[in-house]
């Protein structure tokens, strides 16, 4: 590796972390974000998915998290730790695989950091959602790169992360798989080859054995596996598509006007050349990516495949020797729209534009290349203030984080993050919320187990308390099955014997999290059980509910 390359991937390393690690500290979201933060602590205290507690998101993040605070201690930097280095193996898989595509090394710098400003920052915070991704498109470009080089070794590699991109989550990790398949079938990248599909079909046995001995070390029976991981998340995802409108579906799909809009000129592309790969990529790339969106019913995340976009198209132009005038004009015309889109944010922009438009305009610079360059680097800045800078992945509004205060308040775990939330508009609120919630949790004996129904999932950590939830978070017909679901009989078996077997003596309630106290009634065997505890310092903040002894069986 040259110098140059050398000096390259290290700013590309050094920006995509630090990017990532300084925008987790810009404010949260309770519900996604302290679910992962305490499951990473109860992994480092035992607690296994699927056996310990109920879980529709994939073992792996939980896992990853709790060896993660084994090495560096729990505190919300370790916390951070996991997605900064998951941002710069994006970054650096970018760079890799457009080597591979002959792109020069100042492109491949180019596409990356775009790549790393556009991916994990918008969270800052390990999600599911985030890791999946960034390990599908990994999985993906070995894929390719195996076909390109011929090389059968990466074929195992890209099964192998493909098989820990699904245990993170299972979209979108299944659309890219048939991505790959359909990549395959087209001969994209290589002819067929049954030595290929042999090869293929041994590393997925291989694999699946290997997870399988893994999860059955750990007690985990495929039967739980499959009643959490694929029954119950099933049917979360039936409801949600159930629940899909025109304007729905519209909006999630108009966020991702500028990714999308790259469809147009590659239609153009395979119409002019009379070859379909380029559009066979981009459509099926657009089609996981709006099934992707849909089914999440999250802020858009994948935005962040648009350097992986800009590249791919480049790559299969660049190889016609081309000039094609309705490509140049096309791109005039959307990065134009995209700078007019982005001075609503912030008016700097314009003198940008101007700079740009001397430079292409005086100086003949108005190559595809260069165009889209151009086009990256607006839509990545466009993307950047109206999704990434005012957080909305928390659903936070502009200038709200300027209402945050200093979570190193709560504990020194939490030092430097900008605690706010748009769960409460009011600071002192939420900080009378957990400070009282805090305050009685400090108070028990210390032999008094509890089970604690909250989106603020810190307390445990802070006091470093074992968790006794039968689920990750509460949220019915998510993480656990509905009244009329098949499997709630067996959930209420489980739910049970976490009382039981573990002497848990109080369910304390914040009503943050979508159950609320009397959603205690859906469970009818506990709810004879319990006796609501009265005049204490923090009733009028917290309900709690005192288990009669001896009466749950």
């Amino acid at each position: 590796m040259k110098t140059l390359e050398i000096s390259l991937v290290s700013l590309v390393i050094l920006i995509s972390f630090g990017l990532n690690f300084y925008f987790g500290h810009q404010g949260l979201m309770p519900l996604d974000d302290l679910q992962n933060f305490n499951s990473g602590f109860r992994v480092l205290n035992g607690d296994f998915p699927f056996r310990d507690y109920y879980s529709i998101t994939g073992p792996i993040l939980d896992i990853w998290q709790g060896n993660i605070y084994k090495i560096f201690g729990v505190s919300w930097q370790s916390f951070l730790l996991q997605a900064s280095i998951m941002n710069c193996l994006y970054s650096l898989t970018i760079f890799s695989f457009l080597k591979c595509l002959k792109f020069s090394s100042i492109n491949c710098f180019y596409y990356s950091l775009s790549a790393g400003l556009l991916m994990y920052p918008t969270a800052g915070n390990p999600t599911v959602e985030h890791n999946s991704l960034i390990l599908s498109v990994i999985a993906t470009l070995i894929f390719f790169t195996a076909l390109i080089q011929n090389k059968k070794k990466y074929i195992f590699v890209s099964i192998l992360i493909f098989f820990i991109a699904f245990f993170t989550k299972q979209v979108p990790t299944s659309y890219f798989i048939i991505f790959c398949i359909l990549i395959y079938i087209f001969r994209i990248f290589s002819n067929y080859d049954i030595l290929t599909l042999f090869h293929t079909f041994i590393y997925t046995l291989i694999i699946s054995i290997i997870f399988m001995i893994y999860f059955n070390l750990n007690n985990v029976s495929f039967e739980n596996i499959y009643d959490q991981y694929i029954t119950i998340a099933t049917n979360l995802g039936e409801n949600r598509l159930a629940d899909l409108n025109f304007n729905f579906v519209y909006e999630n799909i108009s966020k991702l006007f500028f990714l999308l809009f790259l469809l147009i000129p590659s239609f153009y592309l395979s119409f002019i050349t009379r070859k379909l790969d380029i559009s066979i990529i981009l459509i099926s790339l657009s089609l996981i990516i709006i099934f992707y969106e849909i089914h999440s019913n999250n802020q858009p995340i994948t935005f962040s495949l648009l350097p992986l976009y800009v590249s791919l198209f480049y790559y299969f132009y660049s190889k016609e020797n081309l000039e094609l005038k309705f490509v140049k004009y096309f791109l005039y015309l959307i990065i134009v729209y995209a700078f007019y889109r982005i001075l609503r944010y912030e008016t700097f922009y314009i003198f940008i534009f101007i700079s740009l438009f001397l430079i292409i305009y005086f100086k003949k610079k108005g190559s595809i290349n260069n165009l889209l360059l151009v086009y990256l680097f607006v839509t990545t800045c466009l993307y950047f203030e109206k999704y990434i800078k005012i957080r909305a992945w928390d659903d936070l509004s502009k200038n709200q984080l300027s209402k945050s205060f200093d979570a190193g308040l709560i504990d020194a775990k939490f030092k430097y993050l900008k605690w706010k939330t748009v769960y409460y508009e009011d600071a002192e609120d939420e900080k009378k919320l957990i400070f009282s919630t805090l305050n009685y949790l400090k108070n028990l004996d210390k032999n008094v187990n509890y089970i604690l129904i909250s989106d603020y999932q810190i307390y445990n950590a802070v006091l470093n308390k074992k968790d006794f939830s039968p689920v990750k978070y509460w949220f019915e017909n998510a993480t656990y099955p509905s009244k009329n679901h098949r499997l709630r009989e067996k959930f209420e078996v489980f739910f049970k014997s976490k009382i039981t077997k573990n002497n848990v003596s109080q369910i304390i309630i914040d009503n943050t999290a979508k159950f609320k106290s009397e959603e205690l009634l859906e469970f009818r065997w506990l709810y004879n059980c319990l006796e609501k505890k009265n005049n204490f310092a923090q009733d009028e903040i917290i309900d709690v509910f005192l288990i009669k002894n001896n009466c749950i069986k």
